[in-house]
């Protein structure tokens, strides 16, 4: 704590001359930190009034920081503008000026006079509303027409500028509509990106460019159906390019069985997860494409020097196979030759799609391009 010492004198000017006695010295203490106005919370009691002046709401005791503007409204209504009200001390009386809220809409007319669209704003009467809604493909004339006043029953028309839009399908390959948008620009000629959000939900397209054509007119827009869950759909033929290449399921999870080096496999499909890309081989199995070399498309027309005989696979008449309780069993390609490197372990279960027969054996499809002969299975 501070101590100031001060000298107080006693006694009469006279001619200039101080005639008096000095007084013993005192000790004043002083405060060691101010209460500012910004630290005390009070309580007011407010009265609310609209703008003729007439009672809203008697007297409501609120609290507040003294200096801090009130800016609470009794239901129904929000601060009016014109409300300088502030916190004063513990227990003041206020009187706040509240506007009544209410609802009115906006038109927003083009430079041709052309109603581009309507909305409902609300806020308080005799307010100021400054408008943000502003529609697609328009500019404001200038600042000062965002701001409307607000006046209860009154309709707005808005001004804007228009930009040239035209209308843009969105088609597949085979002519259906899939969605449509609009595209704006200053004048025909300039170009014009499609955004993200423009394109229909699960469809992309080539090229997202295009050129403003004229006030009105309408493009179209060739898209294609995006692939699902990071699955694009691929024909061709893959070569294992390592000593063993891993099988994995959809989730990326190491399976038991691999394939081995050079062997080819049929792939209908290409899978980006977590970052990795993995091409399908079998209903449930995966190669990483860092263990393959992509061929290019699939050829299952029989060699020359292969005569046997395909009847058409058709559905099978049983959902799964199992392998004989002894022995390995062999796997056979599309064609009907063997697959030096693959066979199938005793007394294991396989899913089955495919049956058909190969000079004259019954087989069944166990994975893309690998059959077993009925021969082989329980």
């Amino acid at each position: 704590m501070k101590k100031s010492t001060s000298l107080l004198l006693s006694g009469i000017l006279v001619s200039g001359m101080v005639l008096g006695t000095i007084v013993t010295p005192v000790t004043v203490n002083a405060a060691t930190q101010a209460t500012t106005q910004a630290d005390q919370t009070v309580t007011n009691y407010v009265t609310f009034v609209n703008a003729d002046g007439n009672t809203v709401r008697s007297s409501q005791a609120l609290q507040g920081t003294k200096g801090q503007k009130i800016t609470f409204a009794p239901d129904g209504y929000t601060s009016a503008d014109s409300s300088k009200a502030v916190f004063g001390n513990n227990g003041d009386s206020k009187t706040v000026t509240v506007a009544k809220m209410i609802s009115v809409k906006v038109n927003y007319v083009d430079q041709n006079g052309n109603l581009v669209n309507s909305e409902t704003v609300n806020g308080g009467e005799g307010n100021d509303y400054k408008l943000t809604n502003l529609p697609a493909g328009c500019t404001w004339n200038n600042d000062a027409e965002q701001t409307i006043n607000l006046v209860d029953g009154k309709e707005y028309n808005v001004p804007v500028t228009k930009k040239v839009s035209n209308t843009v399908i969105f088609k597949t390959a085979d002519e259906t509509e899939v969605g449509r948008t609009q595209i704006f620009g200053d004048k025909a000629g300039v170009k014009v990106s499609l955004t993200d959000a423009q394109l229909p939900e699960g469809y992309t397209t080539t090229s997202k460019d295009l050129t403003l054509q004229n006030e009105g007119n309408t493009q179209f827009v060739t898209v294609t159906k995006s692939a699902t869950d990071g699955i694009t759909p691929i024909k061709g033929v893959v070569k294992v390019n390592v000593t063993m290449a891993h099988l994995y399921d959809k989730d990326g999870k190491t399976l038991s069985r691999s394939l081995g080096k050079n062997s080819r496999w049929q792939t209908n499909n290409k899978m980006v997860l977590n970052g990795v890309t993995y091409y399908q081989v079998s209903t449930t199995e995966w190669l990483k494409a860092s263990d393959i070399i992509v061929e290019g498309s699939t050829n299952t027309t029989p060699d020359k020097d292969n005569n046997a005989t395909d009847t058409t696979a058709q559905k099978p008449d049983v959902k799964a196979v199992t392998t004989k309780d002894k022995g390995m069993a062999q796997l056979y390609d599309d064609n009907g030759k063997i697959i030096e490197s693959l066979q199938l372990g005793p007394n294991t279960p396989w899913a089955t799609d495919l049956m058909k027969t190969l000079n004259g054996e019954k087989m069944y499809r166990v994975a893309t391009n690998e059959w077993v002969k009925v021969s082989e299975i329980k």
